[in-house]
């Protein structure tokens, strides 16, 4: 009993030896540097509305019934990432099926330079033991002229 006590706290404190090595590139030019946008600049493609619908059971377990409709394809999954601010990114960590109907924005508009979701709604219908929740979102696709000189 005792050997395997020593083996534990030996592992742990070999394990707590990790060495983590971050790296920032500082370039002065890059803190100087700009890009100015004007409306004329920027390419409206059009819109689309994404959704996914899933059923909670209990509180606590839950099943994706559609994604833009259909049934999902747990065999190939896509996943889409929206650059956002740091907390929209901590949030985005518990909407992965937004990630996977955003793959439909993707698609449609696949030269798309920006994707902003303009509206979201949340409809919820309660039933006995759980809830069936459907979430939808209007996504509008931009594309930046650019111009060369």
């Amino acid at each position: 009993m005792r050997n395997i006590l020593k083996l534990i706290v030996l592992t742990i404190v070999l394990s707590s030896c990790a060495v983590t090595n971050s790296h920032n590139f500082g370039d002065s030019l890059r803190s100087r540097s700009y890009v100015e946008l004007k409306l004329d600049d920027i390419q409206y493609l059009g819109e689309t509305e994404i959704s996914y619908e899933y059923s909670r059971y209990l509180f606590v377990g839950t099943r994706v019934i559609s994604i833009n409709g259909e049934r999902p394809n747990n065999s190939e999954k896509h996943y889409v990432e929206i650059p956002t601010s740091v907390i929209g990114n901590i949030w985005s960590i518990f909407e992965p099926n937004m990630k996977r109907a955003l793959y439909k924005a993707y698609l449609e508009y696949p030269n798309a330079d920006y994707i902003e979701i303009t509206t979201t709604n949340v409809e919820t219908h309660r039933m006995f033991l759980g809830s069936k929740i459907r979430k939808s979102a209007t996504v509008k696709a931009y594309k930046y002229k650019y111009a060369t000189k």
